[in-house]
């Protein structure tokens, strides 16, 4: 009689079948054996990537997939978690993690590898003497000037567009996606360069409230100047934002705009992506399990 359990100790021959259960129509043994398979995911892994080669029932293949999903992703919110509960909250690892829910194909040492390489072109020219807009100024030469960064046509997009993956190892981009670039290398190189909440438009802004507060008037939000990463890294005047902000009627003012943080970027950027897909009408594991990484990015306390 089959039993969930936590000890489970097999051989070959039993995994396989215990696993031919799969074929059987009856609900209840499906859920007592898919507990027994997640309390030992590694353990039966292999043969559910592989269960075709044990059966040919469409219902059991199904359920070997579905399987696979939940193993997939419990694995990949264990992995999320850890970094985002990490004091260091370090925005690459996350955003790896992420890439991988949209493709589990991919090589991420190799994607984190060009996005060092990217960084270490920033960090290897910056120095104590520049100023903050100079150093600003010198993300926006690596990425455009020297590594040739472009913008995917206009008026043209597809979901892959997002990818961050695309962004780095094909170097074009998207707004959102040359933004949580540019977060990253900030992040990474400590300039204090983050997002604002400002919708419809993805705006970067330089942070140093002791300066705002020497530059401007009391009532300001601590930024000091902003930048839009979509046009090669342009700095953008509080008067083009102002008027920005009265034409799309946004009831807030400048020194009102919250300044957001890089997992704040990287929530909506997964959203977008989300978005996209349901805009293509595409179904299945992303869609289905999209909530579950949602809210583990909404819930970081940083």
């Amino acid at each position: 009689m089959l039993h969930a359990s936590k000890k489970l100790i097999m051989n070959k021959t039993e995994i396989i079948s215990l696993l031919k259960l799969l074929e059987d129509p009856d609900e209840n043994v499906f859920n007592i054996l898919r507990e027994q398979i997640l309390n030992k995911p590694d353990l039966f892994h292999v043969y559910l990537e592989n269960y075709h080669a044990l059966s040919i029932n469409d219902l059991a293949l199904k359920r070997s997939e579905l399987i696979l999903d939940e193993i997939f992703i419990e694995n990949l919110e264990k992995r999320l978690k850890e970094v985002v509960d990490n004091k260091e909250h370090n925005l690459l690892d996350a955003v790896l993690i992420v890439e991988e829910f949209f493709n589990r194909d991919i090589d991420t040492i190799f994607v984190k590898e060009e996005t060092n390489k990217i960084i270490q072109s920033v960090w290897i020219e910056l120095n104590d003497q520049l100023t903050g807009i100079e150093k600003v100024k010198l993300i926006g030469n690596v990425l455009f000037d020297q590594l040739k960064f472009k913008k995917h046509p206009v008026g043209e997009f597809k979901p892959s567009y997002l990818s961050f993956t695309n962004c780095v190892t094909n170097r074009k981009y998207v707004a959102p996606s040359i933004a949580l670039l540019y977060c990253i290398i900030a992040q990474a190189t400590s300039l204090p360069l983050y997002p604002i909440d400002l919708s419809g438009v993805f705006l970067l802004s330089y942070v140093d409230k002791e300066l705002a507060n020497a530059v401007f008037d009391d009532s300001n939000n601590g930024s000091v100047f902003y930048i839009y990463p979509y046009d090669q890294g342009e700095f953008i005047n509080h008067q083009i934002i102002e008027k920005y902000i009265t034409d799309q009627k946004i009831k807030q003012n400048l020194n009102e705009i919250k300044i957001t943080t890089y997992f704040d970027c990287l929530a909506f950027f997964f959203k977008l992506r989300i978005l996209a897909l349901k805009h293509n009408k595409h179904k299945g594991f992303e869609i289905d399990y999209a909530d579950r990484i949602t809210s583990i990015l909404k819930n970081i306390n940083l």
